[in-house]
């Protein structure tokens, strides 16, 4: 009777909350991955910058089952990655196969301004011969929303990044008027 009640607790008082926490994302996971992404994105001639970028969202995809989110990350830094590549037919074929992978992640979430960063960052760095920027002014808009609502209030670090990229590509004229 005693093991029954033992098994009883572990599995309705344990086992439930472990696998809430693993099934989440965890936040400090998440911001590792986030800041890892702006590191890379900020100091591209540094070789480990994207690397770790990639090693991060590597993980964290395979911590979070291939959430959307994660998807996205894993793809941006494959896509980052591509940049490096030498053989102009690899770097396409690659370049190809994860632009559909942020695409999927994209139509799985499509109003998350998350990945619409990611995919905004790749279209404004890729060749214009990629045809890769129909959706800028979409994603410029979503992002622009959750900026204002205050999506990243709780990461000030990120919503400046975020700013910042704004800001270098002269997408908006609005967002210092909101400033914080």
């Amino acid at each position: 009777m005693k093991w029954f009640l033992v098994y009883c607790i572990f599995f309705f008082g344990v086992t439930p909350s472990m696998l809430s926490q693993s099934s989440m994302p965890s936040t400090d996971d998440r911001m590792y991955v986030w800041k890892a992404y702006r590191v890379a994105s900020e100091s591209k001639e540094s070789l480990d910058s994207p690397s770790v970028f990639e090693d991060a969202a590597t993980a964290y995809s395979a911590a979070h089952n291939e959430s959307p989110e994660a998807l996205g990350m894993a793809a941006t830094a494959e896509l980052m990655k591509v940049e490096s590549m030498s053989n102009i037919l690899e770097k396409l074929e690659s370049f190809l196969h994860w632009k559909a992978q942020l695409e999927t992640a994209i139509e799985s979430k499509p109003m998350d301004p998350d990945l619409r960063i990611f995919r905004l960052s790749v279209q404004l760095h890729v060749p214009a011969l990629l045809a890769y920027s129909g959706e800028i002014d979409e994603d410029v808009l979503l992002i622009s929303n959750a900026l204002l609502s205050g999506n990243w209030s709780t990461d000030p670090e990120h919503e400046t990044f975020i700013r910042d990229l704004f800001r270098a590509f002269d997408l908006t004229p609005d967002l210092d008027s909101d400033e914080h």
